[in-house]
């Protein structure tokens, strides 16, 4: 990913005096910190990021300027009215950032709770100690992250809930953004999952053969168009059956009314989740298949017995090995 950060500011809130302590200067910007926040950024572009466009009368995208400073003064005291009455709060550093990505100007904003870590002082001291305040790790996505591409107004937003007066909210998107978001793509995908599933137990179809038609439409339609529409899974899945199918998209303009998009977003993991079939049989014996060696009937059959039972034939093959 293409990201080119351009200045950085930290601000700390304080789960003490619950305020907020502004920096007077831009971070600065060393290759490891430039490392450090580029990485962080990228987490956000994530399946579990929800997406939207701010519209050009959204408060809360008025206020990202061109003065990093000031915006980010102006949104830090707009985030700690919506944070403070959380529950059990720590410490955490609020990071701003302008940076460019594709030739288009971008804005971040990084919640990250900070850490208690264990510190061996060396063979002097010969001990270990306890210190505080410890930024996250460069592997580790921020508690909370908010990108946004100034040009268009398209965002990403991680966010966690809070507990306040002992209930759960969305505290950033609800109160800081004041907007209504869709899910995000790993939701989405869950739940169109479980909408098939339900269809198909509905029509007595739901069986390991449809388990297995199922992962193999998803896998084709995101490693193929990066996007998976309902009409396009609903085809695959229920190419002989009108009522199931029209159930299906149905459901699916309620429940996830639209495409799920992975521009973006890095869709590996999911792709990696649904490129093999993985069976679990009644003699303890389990298999993990290749999609396209599941679906070449020259490679793998699978024969109904006449007592019900099942048997798998796996053909035409050179060598085996003991893993």
């Amino acid at each position: 990913m293409d990201i080119y950060i351009k200045e950085a500011i930290i601000h700390q809130f304080s789960s003490q005096s619950l305020d907020l302590q502004f920096s007077k200067e831009p971070l600065e910007l060393s290759p490891r910190i430039d490392e450090y926040l580029r990485k962080k950024i990228e987490k956000v572009y994530s399946e579990d990021a929800k997406k939207g466009a701010f519209d050009s009368k959204n408060t809360f995208f008025s206020h990202i300027q061109d003065d990093l400073m000031e915006s980010s003064r102006t949104i830090s005291t707009l985030w700690l009215e919506a944070f403070k009455e959380a529950e059990n709060q720590k410490m955490n550093d609020l990071i701003f950032v302008g940076f460019e990505k594709e030739g288009q100007s971008h804005f971040a904003f990084l919640r990250l709770v900070l850490r208690d870590s264990l510190t061996d002082l060396g063979q002097e001291e010969n001990r270990i100690q306890l210190t505080q305040n410890h930024l996250p790790g460069f592997g580790a996505s921020p508690d909370e992250g908010l990108v946004v591409n100034r040009v268009t107004g398209q965002y990403f937003l991680l966010e966690k809930r809070i507990k306040a007066q002992g209930s759960f909210l969305h505290y950033f998107s609800e109160k800081l953004l004041e907007v209504e978001l869709a899910p995000s793509p790993k939701k989405s995908i869950q739940t169109m999952e479980k909408a098939a599933q339900k269809i198909a137990e509905s029509f007595q179809a739901d069986d390991f053969q449809f388990q297995s038609k199922l992962k193999s439409s998803l896998h084709k339609n995101l490693e193929e168009k990066q996007e998976l529409r309902p009409e396009d899974i609903a085809n695959d899945l229920f190419q002989d059956n009108l009522t199931a199918r029209l159930t299906f998209i149905d459901q699916m303009k309620e429940e996830v009314p639209e495409t799920i998009q992975f521009q973006e977003i890095d869709s590996q993991r999911q792709l990696k989740r649904l490129e093999n079939q993985k069976l679990s049989l009644s003699n303890g014996i389990q298999l993990i298949v290749p999609n396209p060696v599941y679906e070449d009937a020259e490679s793998v059959e699978f024969i109904m017995n006449e007592d019900g039972t099942y048997s798998i034939l796996i053909k035409n093959v050179d060598t085996i090995e003991s893993l």
